[in-house]
């Protein structure tokens, strides 16, 4: 059982936060009916409600490590029609005083008018460049205004400050013929009436005049009893590992207008805050909590008569996913400095890797398909995605692209692992079976290459041919099993097919005649079918279903759903209300792997790791188990070879299986270094 801490304080914060919300109202409505102040009551109450926005549920860990948290905050919200019915004065006279309370509680900050188009001050305004750019928000919002207050979209600045100090009354005087108001404080209500204009006061029905206030300001408020005035609690989200996971993780945001008619079947409130992406969307039936609602009753004036809960919020529930934070961490670190291992070691030469900048990697338990880190580098921070948007979507190295998911490479070298099993299981190669490598495959008038030679050249079995990666030795092997039947094994093991993984994912090209005809290409070939035998051809894989892959030949044949999904925890409850199983049906396919044909492909695995000095030496020492490993040095059309390395440990009886690619990386062995990583983390 997960550990559960502090459940009691986070009840009590949730609760707190509603009666907070009721406190305020009910305390000014003792303050105007029994502390003895002079109230003029009007016949007429209107009546409104007031949401109270629900705690969202929170995501962790596998080990119960807090990844996605909530903070509240609280909004000062104008409500327009007990506002505006104050009258304009009053109206005027009480929107100088919330700049005073912002003032005094030192949070002036926290009002921004964000459209005003405007420089300078009153009366002295200028168009601000901003306003003049017919591709800017303040020229869109403008137009907006101009439209709403009627008046023509080539109005001066006079004629639409014109506009605000007759409409609003803002030249008023007293019964002695002094203004009401000086300059500044016409500045000021200019500036806040024409945002109102620019956000939809009259049509939204609120205006929220400061976001994220303290209490201190809550209580100079209060103590004003100012008409209209509504502190609305919100959750924001706070990402507890800054910069990790986010890929994953994923973002909330408002309901868009084309997204409406689906959530408004489903019961959401207009305003209500969903998951926009990753485990926030995937997980949003579990996540999202019930908003509630505060019915609130005030007089003619104003005043506050009445406060009712009609509907509680009901907090979302917690969502613990596969991923160990530890490995996540690992992960994306390893993939940076990998890139920048791999830069250095070019030394300047594009064609050893000189402009690698990207790469992904998945580690996951290949007996549960279990994910227990996904990465994708580059990569960003959640916490100031927003702010930092557009710079994102422009930044090199796309770091918005989720690579371990929807990134394709040609697999390499790591097909050859399926291709032994195939030919293993169909009989068209024993454990003994030799084939002799004189760097050049013989077959009719097609000749390819083996780079192994002259390292490799004399008769070497299956597991000699996974340890140096020898291609005429797969060549030999895919022409004997032929592209249907090598296929069939394929197929099973993941290659063109989904992982079924939540967040969804690329599921890749798996190289065929009918494939070629699908896309208009060449006839097919036992040439080609030489090329697909070694990774190479139309194959391509995501790294999440390279690790798929392992995960499958690895446990003897039976590929899951891969999924991020733990558990889920209603708010407060120490034990889960759902734990994810795997089922007959998320059982995607099956295949009976004989011991003996996994035990000699994982000792072919094994002698990767001890036979390659760069792979060894990037692998950390003194782990308690042996590794097995394949590497993979995948062509490019963009640039330098990509780098491909898959690993399984221990070995033999494998409990994590981690597939890594490094763009334009060079060569299969280089992506050890983020798998080393992440062995370092999961037994040390």
């Amino acid at each position: 059982m997960l550990e559960r801490k502090n459940l009691f304080l986070r009840y009590m914060v949730i609760v707190s936060v509603f009666c907070l919300v009721c406190v305020i109202y009910l305390g000014r409505l003792f303050y105007i009916q029994i502390s003895g102040r002079e109230n003029t009551y009007n016949t007429g109450t209107t009546t409104r409600t007031v949401t109270v926005q629900a705690a969202r549920g929170e995501i962790y860990d596998r080990n119960g490590k807090p990844l996605v948290t909530n903070r509240f905050s609280y909004d000062l919200t104008l409500s327009y029609a007990t506002f505006t019915s104050a009258g304009l004065k009053n109206a005027n006279l009480a929107a100088l005083r919330l700049f005073e309370a912002a003032e005094a509680s030192g949070e002036s900050d926290k009002h921004v008018e964000k459209f005003f188009p405007f420089d300078g001050v009153y009366p002295y305004y200028v168009l601000s460049e901003a306003a003049e750019d017919a591709d800017s928000i303040p020229y869109y919002r403008m137009r907006k205004v101009l439209k709403a207050i009627g008046l023509k979209d080539d109005a001066s600045i006079s004629a639409i400050v014109k506009y605000y100090v007759s409409t609003y009354d803002l030249l008023a005087t007293d019964t002695d013929g002094k203004r009401l108001f000086d300059d500044d404080e016409i500045d000021r209500l200019i500036r806040l009436r024409y945002d109102m204009d620019a956000q939809g006061f009259k049509s939204n029905g609120e205006y929220v005049f400061a976001k994220n206030v303290a209490l201190p300001m809550i209580t100079y408020i209060k103590e004003l009893s100012l008409p209209g005035i509504t502190f609305t609690v919100n959750a924001e989200r706070v990402y507890n590992y800054p910069g990790y996971a986010s890929h994953i993780l994923g973002t909330v945001g408002p309901i868009y207008s084309e997204e409406w008619d689906y959530y408004n079947e489903q019961g959401y409130q207009m305003n209500a805050i969903v998951g926009k992406s990753g485990c926030e969307l995937a997980f949003e039936e579990y996540l999202r909590g019930i908003d509630g609602v505060l019915l609130i009753e005030e007089d003619a004036s104003g005043n506050l008569v009445s406060v009712t809960v009609k509907k509680e919020a009901v907090a979302g529930s917690d969502v613990h996913l596969t991923i160990d934070i530890d490995l996540q961490i690992a992960a994306e670190d390893g993939l940076r400095e990998n890139v920048d291992y791999v830069v250095n070691r070019a030394n300047g030469d594009e064609s050893r890797g000189a402009n690698s900048n990207a790469g992904a990697a998945v580690a996951m338990d290949p007996n549960t398909f279990d994910i227990l880190a996904i990465a994708s580098y580059p990569t960003y921070d959640l916490s100031s995605y927003n702010t930092n948007y557009n710079d994102l979507v422009i930044a090199d190295g796309n770091p918005l692209f989720n690579r371990a998911l929807n990134g394709l490479y040609a697999p390499g070298s790591t097909y050859k692992l399926g291709v032994s099993v195939a030919a293993l299981m169909e009989h068209k190669i024993t454990e003994s079976s030799t084939v002799t490598c004189t760097g050049v495959y013989h077959f009719f008038d097609y000749h390819p290459k083996c780079s192994t030679y002259p390292h490799v050249s004399s008769a070497i079995n299956v597991i000699q041919a996974i340890a140096d990666s020898c291609n005429s030795f797969f060549y030999e092997v895919g022409y004997r099993l032929g592209i249907d039947k090598m296929n069939e094994y394929m197929r099973s093991f993941g290659f063109g097919q989904s992982t079924g993984i939540e967040l969804g994912g690329k599921t890749g090209v798996l190289a065929s005649p009918e494939y070629r005809q699908e896309i208009g290409g060449e006839v097919w070939t036992d040439g080609l079918t030489l090329q697909a035998a070694i990774g190479q051809a139309d194959n391509l894989v995501s790294p999440l279903q390279l690790a798929c892959y392992v995960s499958t030949l690895a446990n003897g044949g039976t590929r899951y759903s891969a999924h991020l999904l733990d558990s889920v925890y209603t708010f407060g409850m120490s034990d889960p209300t759902f734990s994810y199983e795997q089922t007959d049906e998320t059982l995607l396919s099956s295949i009976d792997i004989p011991q003996g044909v996994m035990d000699t492909v994982f000792r072919g695995m094994r002698d990767v790791v001890s036979g390659n000095a760069t792979v060894k030496g990037l692998l950390p020492k003194g782990l308690p188990v042996t590794v097995g490993g394949k590497t993979g040095t995948a062509q490019n059309s963009s640039g330098c070879d990509n780098a491909l390395f898959v690993a399984a440990a221990p070995y033999d009886t494998p409990e994590i299986v981690i597939a890594v690619v490094i763009e334009q990386g060079y060569t299969g062995s280089y992506a050890a270094y983020t798998a080393g990583k992440i062995l370092d983390a999961f037994y040390n």
